[in-house]
């Protein structure tokens, strides 16, 4: 469950670029230190943000706060989010999918040849002969050929005995 949430770049990025457009937008000058909190907030935030649609406008307003600017013009990033949730949706993939390849040549480099057991050949087993039915497993309410005497009326066949 954590990796689902952890390589969150399309999310992480997202934010960013909304933080510095509103900021732009209100004619607000970022800093340096402005610039970084929102970098530092905007990772954070996109590690525990929810893997829902819309999730990363909800911690946006986390990083407004931040950098001091106003939280109402998240509104103008709704009008937009959900085309702009399906290229960070890419991204998100994108990241996974290069991460897992970046996994694979690590360990096809790293790993000793030999080192483990190969499958050299496939035992298939013999049907088993059919048991004689004694030996067969009888289930408890489906006797069939089974002998029941009553007192007084004779042999009788019944298929099910309780």
């Amino acid at each position: 469950p954590i990796g689902a949430t952890v390589n969150m770049d399309g999310a992480a990025l997202f934010q960013c670029v909304a933080a510095v457009f509103i900021a732009q937008l209100n004619n607000m000058p970022l800093n340096f230190i402005q610039v970084i909190t929102i970098l530092v907030t905007a990772t954070a935030s996109s590690v525990g943000a929810a893997g829902i649609p819309a999730g990363g406008v909800l911690t946006l307003a986390i990083i407004l706060e931040a950098v001091g600017l106003p939280t109402n013009d998240i509104s103008l990033i709704l009008a937009v989010d959900w085309l702009v949730d399906r290229t960070c949706t890419v991204i998100n993939v994108e990241g996974d999918a290069f991460g897992a390849g970046l996994l694979q040549v690590y360990t096809d480099r790293t790993a000793v040849k030999g080192d483990g057991d190969e499958l050299r050949e496939v035992k298939t087993e013999v049907a088993k002969p059919r048991m004689a039915l004694q030996e067969e497993e009888i289930l408890p309410l489906m006797k069939k050929d089974l002998q029941v005497s009553l007192d007084g009326v004779g042999n009788l066949e019944k298929e099910s005995v309780m």
